[in-house]
């Protein structure tokens, strides 16, 4: 049976491009993926989805028909071949904590210590570059290091957005000439810490991940690393487990949909927690703004409810629990 495919797709990799509408550099452009041309400069999709949301796909550009953006394949697509990077880049990047930003801040945070919040970035395999960056190495399920993303964040744990404040390890090599073609194939970020021993958290953001893994500890949590970053390809390693989505506010029918269209893989639910109990004018807001405004040490390591937010500790719940619509947003 013939299998209905299109022409053009999202360049998988990680180059962006200015938006047309918003003017920054996180335009992901469509190419075409028998020769991996791009198409015209417009075509494409902004991924600050919330804050801006442009999004011209190909049968809106010009002289580009539907009939020219679909094509029959007869036989399914073969699995991409995805390049790793020597496990010496990722080693010579651990620890240096006391100059990675992120981590020192996680460390200020109410119940957390430096010891937890290194041994968290440890467990993690978080990496800090010459200037302090986090860098976040992708590890699939047999130990090979797909890539690293690099990201800037500020002394108050928000990510910095301005200027060049965002890379990939392989990238940089491939600019200095220290690497040649390079075929960026993501998995889950936190794949390596996954065991049968506890269900499976996915929220968007690696940090998120990190934080939200010491205050739920009865899940392994990992990361898409995007909002579009579920997919069929990176469900592979975790079929037939227990799944829990944990959305940011704004994306929950999204990621509700996607749950629905990989229910053959793995038992996959959508919490609501924030949907239901977060500030609805905090797009963006995610588990992890919602957990940080909680002392961790109310936190027991079995006893929360994720689709009810209830927290069982020796007191019953951990103190002002129900204030969160008065907390402050930290995104």
């Amino acid at each position: 049976m013939a299998l209905t495919e299109y022409k053009y797709q999202l360049d998988p990799g990680s180059k962006k491009f200015l938006c047309p509408s918003c003017e920054r550099k996180r335009f992901v452009r469509y190419v075409a993926q028998d020769n991996g041309n791009y198409l015209p400069e417009d075509v494409g999709r902004c991924d600050r989805e919330q804050s801006c949301g442009y999004h011209k796909p190909p049968r809106q550009a010009d002289g580009i028909e539907l009939a020219n953006i679909l094509y029959k394949s007869s036989e399914p697509r073969k699995e991409p071949k995805a390049s790793t990077l020597p496990k010496g880049y990722l080693k010579r990047s651990l620890g240096n904590y006391e100059r990675n930003t992120l981590i020192t801040w996680m460390a200020t945070l109410k119940g957390w210590s430096w010891e937890r919040a290194t041994e968290t970035a440890q467990l993690y395999k978080v990496g800090t570059s010459k200037d302090g960056w986090a860098i976040f190495w992708q590890i699939d399920q047999q130990g090979k290091i797909r890539s690293g993303k690099m990201m800037a964040y500020d002394t108050d744990g928000h990510r910095i957005k301005e200027g060049y404040s965002q890379d990939w390890i392989h990238s940089k090599l491939q600019r200095t000439g220290h690497l040649e073609a390079f075929e960026l194939v993501q998995c889950f970020y936190g794949l390596h810490i996954v065991d049968d021993s506890k269900p499976v958290a996915i929220v968007e953001s690696e940090k998120t991940a990190l934080i939200a893994s010491q205050y739920l500890k009865q899940f392994h949590w990992i990361a898409s690393g995007q909002l579009h970053g579920i997919n069929e390809y990176k469900m592979k390693p975790l079929a037939g487990r227990s799944i829990t989505l944990f959305p940011d506010i704004g994306v929950y029918d999204q990621w509700k949909a996607k749950a629905e269209e990989l229910k053959d893989i793995a038992e996959i639910k959508v919490s609501t927690l924030l949907e239901e109990n977060a500030p609805e004018k905090h797009s963006g807001f995610d588990i992890a703004d919602y957990l940080i405004n909680y002392d961790l040490r109310d936190f027991s390591p079995h006893g929360w409810n994720p689709f009810t937010g209830e927290i069982f500790d020796e007191r019953g719940y951990p103190k002002e629990w129900d204030n969160i619509n008065t907390k402050q947003c930290t995104t």
